[in-house]
């Protein structure tokens, strides 16, 4: 692909050289967070911060949008200790929701705040084909190692710890906005500087990645 991949943002795209997987959160998405338009690849999911009265009508919805073509992952599902939600309610949303990306194989956008021993945990519980790449990693090297050691893939943003960024497998690596209004390339460019790659060599691998983990029908 000659476009760089924003794995995770809440906006369009900022230039033509990104080509962007937009979130989409359910049941209704809150202010400031659009529906895709169609043709729109997209990531669609229940986020700790928004989880409805009525999971289960929602889940079903969730179940129709990652039938679509445009949807290229689930999520953002994950664990938030900042919110009220109970943790136990958080966690079994976020295995339900990885059970249905692992049927879909689609990989799981994660979220998780303050509460990573609980997210090991429930890896145990996640279907061994639903692939969880955590969004917006800050983390420092050695929570970036248990993460990796448990199979989780790293999606980096503008704001990262350069050592876990250096020391990431090629092919377990993401790049992403999130909320920021900048291109995606200037942080390849960034991140390559730090790698002693070029940005076209993080390009080429974070497309090689995605496909690799998500469904061929969904390239």
């Amino acid at each position: 692909m000659e476009t760089f991949l924003n794995l995770h943002a809440h906006r369009p795209a900022a230039s033509s050289s990104e080509t962007v997987i937009r979130n989409y959160i359910l049941p209704l998405p809150p202010a400031g967070h659009e529906e895709p338009e169609y043709g729109q690849a997209f990531s669609a999911g229940i986020h700790p911060w928004y989880i409805p009265a009525h999971p289960e009508e929602t889940l079903k919805e969730l179940d129709r949008l990652a039938a679509s073509p445009f949807c290229k992952a689930i999520g953002e599902a994950g664990l938030d200790k900042f919110v009220s939600t109970s943790l136990f309610l958080q966690r079994e949303l976020f295995v339900r929701q990885a059970e249905l990306a692992a049927a879909h194989r689609l990989p799981v956008i994660v979220h998780c705040v303050k509460a990573w021993d609980e997210l090991l945990s429930a890896r145990k519980d996640i279907p061994a084909a639903a692939v969880c790449i955590i969004h917006g990693f800050r983390g420092n090297p050695q929570l970036a190692e248990s993460l990796l050691g448990k199979g989780f893939y790293l999606s980096f943003g503008f704001r990262f710890h350069p050592q876990s960024l250096t020391l990431c497998p090629s092919d377990r690596l993401f790049f992403e906005s999130d909320e920021d209004s900048r291109p995606v390339d200037t942080l390849y460019r960034t991140a390559a500087e730090l790698r002693s790659c070029t940005p076209e060599e993080l390009r080429t691998q974070c497309w090689e990645n995605l496909v690799r983990i998500g469904p061929s029908s969904k390239k």
